[in-house]
């Protein structure tokens, strides 16, 4: 399993949950972050925190130090992603979505399809930054990673100190929100880009 983010904390808000799914189902995991974040702080801080974040999530972590604001979606993004995908060779990709105010993330997103192209499953999730106009269409279960996620995006404690959205009660609200449309679970949304049509079921959908 790959997830793909911009900065650090990214991927463990939008996907935590799901990454802790697969995790107790016995798959690997990877993490990349593209730049260290060092527009919302201190670059070494915020790459602390994020070493910690995935050693919760029981995943391994590479950093891509690509200039935080400043990330495109041409050559320099895509053989960076690229290089994760043939060390790699994941199944499974997660990565921003396209309908988000932040440029970093949607730069990240046209990149992150142009290398994964040849993956058979590919998720983009939510962020804080994510406009009115996503529509998920896949709900992950994470009712019982919920805590594991929290401790994840709590390791980011120079984030959640300064930002409303990354508070415990705004995340489960969230997911509550979502899970309406999941059974009334706990849920990540996602849309789509690819899924292989006997992947195993270990969600709701």
């Amino acid at each position: 399993m790959l997830a793909i983010g911009a900065h650090p904390d990214d991927v463990e808000i939008g996907c935590g949950g799901a990454l802790a799914n697969h995790r107790a189902c016995g798959d690997i995991l990877h993490i990349l972050t593209l730049s260290r974040g060092a527009a919302g702080g201190d670059a070494n801080v915020r790459t602390a925190e994020a070493q910690r974040a995935a050693a919760l999530l029981g995943a391994k972590i590479e950093f891509g130090n690509l200039q935080d604001a400043h990330i495109t979606e041409g050559v320099e993004t895509i053989e960076i992603i690229q290089a994760a995908m043939r060390e790699l060779r994941p199944t499974h990709v997660y990565t921003h979505c396209l309908e988000d105010t932040h440029q970093d993330h949607r730069a990240v997103h046209a990149a992150s399809l142009v290398a994964a192209r040849d993956v058979p499953n590919v998720y983009c999730y939510q962020s804080p930054s994510s406009t009115v106009e996503f529509r998920p269409n896949r709900f992950v279960d994470i009712t019982e990673y919920m805590k594991r996620k929290l401790q994840a995006i709590g390791a980011y404690k120079s984030q959640v100190d300064r930002m409303a959205s990354l508070q415990d009660d705004v995340i489960v609200t969230t997911a509550r929100y979502w899970g309406r449309y999941a059974g009334h679970v706990l849920a990540e949304p996602m849309t789509v880009v690819r899924q292989r049509d006997n992947e195993r079921k270990s969600d709701n959908e």
